[in-house]
This record gives C-alpha cells, sequence and structure tokens, in this order.
C-alpha cells in the first residue's frame, strides 16, 4: 500500500512542473511584467494627451489669422465703398494727393477713415488716383471711358495682417 501512496505523489510533483512549463506561472513572477505594462500604457496616452493639445494650438491659431484677415479685408472694402462716394469728381470733398505708384498705405494719401473701428491697429485709409481711359469691347471705332483707380488698405487687430484691394470706378455721368 505504500508503493502505490508513493507513486501518487510523484504524479502530483511532476503535473506541477508540467504546468509550470506549459505557461501559467506564479503571481510573483508576474509582477514585473504588469509594471512595465502599466507604463508603457501610461507613456502612450500622454504621447496621445500632448499630440492633442499641440493640434488644438494650431486650430486655435489658424482661427485667429482667419479672423484677422476677414477684419482687415472688411475694413479695406469699406474705405474702398467711401472713396467710390466721395471720388475726385466731387472736388468740393476729397483732392486727388500724388499718384498711386509712390502709395505706401500711408503717405500721399486720398482719405482715411478715423476711429472706423477700435479693434484695428490702424484706420483704413484709401487712394484715388487719377483717371485714366480704359477701352471697353472689341468694336471698331473703339469706345473708352475715363475710369479712376482706387486702392484702400487697411490691417487687422494687428499691423502685421495687411489687406490691400483695388478697383476702377467709372463716376456717374
Amino acid at each position: 500500500m505504500r508503493s502505490s501512496i508513493s507513486h501518487v505523489k510523484v504524479m502530483s510533483s511532476t503535473s506541477r512542473r508540467n504546468r509550470s512549463l506549459s505557461g501559467s506561472r506564479s503571481a510573483r513572477d508576474q509582477r514585473g511584467a504588469v509594471l512595465i505594462v502599466g507604463l508603457i500604457i501610461l507613456v502612450v496616452l500622454t504621447m496621445l494627451g500632448i499630440q492633442a493639445m499641440r493640434t488644438n494650438l494650431a486650430q486655435e491659431r489658424m482661427a485667429s489669422n482667419m479672423r484677422e484677415r476677414n477684419l482687415a479685408f472688411q475694413t479695406a472694402e469699406s474705405a474702398l465703398r467711401v472713396a467710390e462716394r466721395q471720388g475726385p469728381y466731387d472736388s468740393e470733398r476729397v483732392e486727388i494727393v500724388g499718384d498711386l505708384r509712390d502709395w505706401d498705405g500711408v503717405a500721399n494719401q486720398t482719405g482715411v477713415l478715423v476711429g472706423f473701428d477700435a479693434l484695428l491697429a490702424q484706420d483704413p485709409s484709401f487712394h484715388i488716383g487719377p483717371p485714366q481711359y480704359v477701352r471697353i469691347g472689341l468694336e471698331i471705332p473703339p469706345k473708352f471711358r475715363l475710369i479712376y483707380p482706387v486702392t484702400s488698405r487697411s490691417v487687422g487687430g494687428q499691423a502685421s495682417s495687411p489687406i490691400v484691394l483695388q478697383t476702377g470706378f467709372e463716376p456717374p455721368n
């Protein structure tokens, strides 16, 4: 009877060895692996968070730049419309000063919209150049019209966002 019991003990120690070789390890052997996996996951999540913040910051800058450009464009458009209403064909209101080729947006301006908007870095200005005869159509004999070049310049909330617009204006007869 004794031999059968020892045989059972031998089988049970062998089965434990086989079980440990088949991949089932004790909890003490797995503690370091859980820590390393947890740290790797934490590093990956931190990198994802940093990238999300960078993307958000870039989108915020793009939105701010677009707002500056729109503000400058709209005020330059307003200056064009004011110049068309009070052009040099109305000699009592505005005088043509200088040549457009020499105009830098500040000197030799025909007019300025003073106090147009408190958000602007500079007041929008405009220049009305000397009239030019422009051929209209391809007919013979040619037809010409007197057109005034009107140029406006404006900036947004910062002086680093200038917009310059130009149009040709034919005064009403």
